[in-house]
C-alpha cells in the first residue's frame, strides 16, 4: 500500500515536472519565444504580478521597452508595444475587431465594461451629452464650479501657507462631474473634504493589482477574497447605494430635465429596446464620475508641478493667459481652447510625462489565425497593449523625453526640418485613446482643464513648497498614487 507520503510526494513531483515542462516550453517553444522581453518574467509570471502590487510595473515596462525596443513579450502571452501603428493594429476600427480584456468573468453593465453591441448603445445614448451642444449646454454648471474652486484658492492665500493642490483640483472636478452625472455635486468645494464614495474610489484602484494577480491564480484570488477588510466591502456596498439613491433621486427631480446633463442623454429612448434599464443608468453614472473626474484632476495636478519645476515655461504660459485676456471674465470654453496655443502644447507635454493612466489597456487577438501588429504576426488568445508611459518616455519617439519641452507640440516644430523636435513621433500620444472605445468624454475635459488652468494663472503666481518638489515620484495601480501636490499661492490682485 503506498503511504500517503509517498503519494504528496508524487503529487508535488508531478506538479513541479508540469511546471518545468510548462516554463520551458513558454521560454523556447512558445509561438512568442522570438520577442525579446525579461525572460523572469515569462518563467515565472508571479514576478510581473508583484510588481503590479508594488505599484511599480509601469515603471518596469519603461524600463523594460528602454532595453528591448519597440515590442516587449512581459508574460508567457502578454506583448506590449510602443509604436503609432500598434495604436492603430490594437485599438481602431478593424473587421475583426480586438475584444477588451476583462478581469472579471462577469461585465458591469456600463460603457468601460461591455461588449461590443452594448457598448455601442451606451455610446449612442451618451453622444448628446459631449457633443457641441451638450458642452454648452454644461458650461454654466461647469463655470459654476470653478468659480467656487478660484473662490477656495484665494481663501488659501491669504493664510499664505502651502496648499494641496491635488485636493482642490479633485474637489473641483468630483463635483462637476457628480453634477452633470447624478444632478448634485459631491460637496467637496462646499465640505472642503472628500464624500466617502471618492474616497473608496481612490483605494479600490490599489486592489485592481491584486484582482489582476488572482485572475492569474484562482486560489491566491479565494485567499484575497477571504483576507479583505470588511470596512472595504462594507464601503462599496454604501457607494453602490448612493449611486442606486441618487439617481433615483435624479430621475424623480423634474426640474431637472432637459438641462443637457449625463443623465438626460442616457434618458433618451427610456422604456425602448434601446434605452437604459435603471442599472445600466446607474453603473454608467458611476463609471461617469471616475472616468471624468480622477483622471481630469490628475492631468492638472501633472502640468501644475511641471510648470512650477520649470519657471521659464510658468512665465511664458502666464503672460501668455494674462495678456490674451482683458477680464477673467473671457475666459470661457471657445477662448481658452481657440487662444492659448502655448498653453496648450503645455497640455499636451504633460499628458505625455505624465498620462493619466500611465499603463496599458489590454485587448485580445482573435482565437483565429494570426493578427498583425505593428509588423509582428501575434498569434490567438495573447494579451497586447500600447503602454502609454513607456511609449511617451521612449527615445524613438520623442527627442529628450525625460525633459518637459512644450516647444514640441507648437506648429513650428512639426513644419521646421531644423527643428530638434521635427522627428517626435506625435501621433504616439494617445491619452485618449482611439478607435470606437476612445474616451467619449475627452472634449469636455480638454476644455474643463484649459479654463480651470487658466484662471488659476489668473488670478495667481504660485510657487512650489520644497517638500512637493520631487512629487512625480509616485507608484501607479492603473491610476497614479498621487501624494499632495503642495504649492504657496499668491493673489496677484491683493
Amino acid at each position: 500500500m503506498i503511504s500517503t507520503t509517498t503519494l504528496v510526494g508524487g503529487v508535488v513531483g508531478v506538479y513541479l515536472l508540469l511546471s518545468l515542462s510548462r516554463t520551458i516550453y513558454n521560454l523556447f517553444f512558445h509561438p512568442l519565444a522570438y520577442l525579446p522581453g525579461p525572460k523572469l518574467w515569462v518563467a515565472f509570471p508571479v514576478f510581473r504580478q508583484v510588481s503590479s502590487i508594488r505599484g511599480i510595473f509601469d515603471a518596469r515596462m519603461k524600463e523594460f521597452h528602454q532595453v528591448y525596443g519597440d515590442v516587449v513579450r512581459f508574460g508567457p502571452n502578454e506583448v506590449s508595444f510602443i509604436t503609432e501603428k500598434a495604436w492603430r493594429d490594437i485599438y481602431d476600427h478593424r473587421p475583426n475587431q480586438l475584444e477588451r480584456f476583462i478581469l472579471s468573468t462577469t461585465r458591469r453593465p456600463d460603457i468601460f465594461d461591455a461588449d461590443e453591441v452594448n457598448h455601442a448603445r451606451y455610446r449612442k445614448a451618451l453622444n448628446p451629452a459631449f457633443s457641441l451642444k451638450g458642452l454648452q449646454d454644461q458650461e454654466p454648471v461647469v463655470k459654476g464650479y470653478i468659480d467656487q474652486f478660484i473662490s477656495r484658492l484665494k481663501d488659501e492665500a491669504k493664510t499664505g501657507a502651502p496648499t494641496d493642490m491635488v485636493k482642490w483640483y479633485n474637489f473641483t472636478t468630483f463635483d462637476i462631474i457628480g453634477d452633470l452625472a447624478f444632478g448634485e455635486s459631491f460637496g467637496g468645494l462646499r465640505n472642503k473634504e472628500y464624500h466617502f464614495t471618492i474616497s473608496f474610489t481612490f483605494e479600490a484602484f490599489k486592489l485592481l493589482s491584486y484582482l489582476e494577480a488572482g485572475a492569474a491564480y484562482p486560489l491566491l484570488l479565494k485567499l484575497l477574497m477571504l483576507f479583505t477588510p470588511k470596512s472595504l466591502v462594507e464601503a462599496r456596498d454604501r457607494k453602490e447605494e448612493h449611486a442606486r439613491v441618487t439617481v433615483n433621486k435624479r430621475l424623480n427631480n423634474k426640474a431637472l430635465h432637459g438641462r443637457g446633463d449625463f443623465m438626460d442623454a442616457m434618458l433618451r429612448n427610456r422604456g425602448e429596446k434601446q434605452g437604459l434599464t435603471d442599472p445600466e443608468l446607474v453603473a454608467n453614472a458611476s463609471t461617469l464620475i471616475t472616468a471624468g473626474s480622477e483622471t481630469t484632476a490628475t492631468v492638472l495636478s501633472g502640468i501644475t508641478y511641471f510648470l512650477l519645476r520649470n519657471p521659464e515655461k510658468l512665465k511664458k504660459v502666464t503672460d501668455e493667459v494674462r495678456s490674451t485676456f482683458n477680464s477673467e471674465d473671457d475666459i470661457v470654453f471657445i477662448t481658452a481652447s481657440s487662444r492659448l496655443p502655448y498653453m496648450i502644447a503645455c497640455f499636451q507635454e504633460a499628458l505625455r510625462l505624465y498620462p493619466p493612466v500611465p499603463t496599458g489597456m489590454p485587448r485580445v487577438t482573435p482565437e483565429a489565425g494570426l493578427t498583425e501588429i505593428s509588423g509582428h504576426n501575434i498569434p490567438p488568445n495573447t494579451k497586447v497593449s500600447v503602454h502609454q508611459l513607456a511609449a511617451y518616455y521612449h527615445p524613438k519617439n520623442f527627442n529628450q523625453p525625460e525633459k518637459y519641452i512644450p516647444e514640441r507640440w507648437l506648429p513650428e516644430a512639426k513644419t521646421d526640418p531644423s527643428s530638434p523636435y521635427y522627428n517626435d513621433a506625435r501621433e504616439v500620444l494617445q491619452p485618449f485613446n482611439v478607435g470606437p472605445r476612445n474616451c467619449i468624454g475627452r472634449n469636455l475635459a480638454y476644455s474643463e482643464m484649459r479654463v480651470m488652468l487658466a484662471r488659476v494663472l489668473w488670478n495667481f503666481d504660485l510657487e512650489l513648497s520644497p517638500a512637493s518638489e520631487n512629487w512625480n515620484q509616485q507608484k501607479s495601480h492603473f491610476l497614479w498614487e498621487k501624494s499632495g501636490l503642495m504649492c504657496v499661492l499668491k493673489d496677484r490682485f491683493k
